[in-house]
C-alpha cells in the first residue's frame, strides 16, 4: 500500500547491504546510504586485516556486523564482533575497528553528526 499526506512526500529504499559491498585492495569501502539529518547509515566493506583508526563522532553511534568478524574497541574495552551483533557507543568516545575475515559492517550515527570525517586518514591497511 502506497499511501502519501497531503503535502509531503512518502518514499522507500530498499538495500540489499551484503550485496552492495564491495572489498576494495587498497583500503576499506565506505558508502553513505542515507543522510536524511536524523541518521545517517554508513556500510563499510572490510578485506581482512583493514582497519579503522582511532577517532571519535559528535553523535551517538549503532554499530552492527552484518557479515564476518571484526574487533571493535571503544572506551579502552575490546568486542570480537560476528555476524548480527550490534553495539552502541556514545557521542564523542574514541573508537577504532580491525577486520579480523573479509567484513560488512553498517554504522547509524543519530542524529546525523555535524562533524564526522569519512576521509582517507581513518583508514590504515
Amino acid at each position: 500500500m502506497n499511501e502519501k499526506k497531503e503535502g509531503t512526500e512518502s518514499s522507500l529504499k530498499v538495500f540489499d547491504v551484503p550485496g552492495i559491498a564491495q572489498f576494495p585492495e587498497e583500503g576499506p569501502f565506505v558508502q553513505v546510504l542515507s543522510d536524511t539529518g536524523y541518521a545517517r547509515v554508513v556500510l563499510f566493506g572490510f578485506k581482512a586485516g583493514q582497519q579503522l583508526r582511532e577517532h571519535h563522532t559528535s553523535s551517538p553511534i549503532l554499530v552492527q556486523a552484518v557479515r564476518g568478524k571484526i574487533v571493535f574497541t571503544a572506551a579502552g574495552k575490546q568486542v570480537e564482533m560476528r555476524d548480527g551483533m550490534l553495539v552502541t557507543v556514545e557521542a564523542q568516545v574514541r573508537h577504532s575497528l580491525v577486520a579480523e575475515t573479509d567484513a560488512v559492517v553498517l554504522v547509524t550515527m543519530t542524529p546525523s553528526p555535524s562533524f564526522h570525517s569519512l576521509q582517507k586518514e581513518l583508514f590504515k591497511e
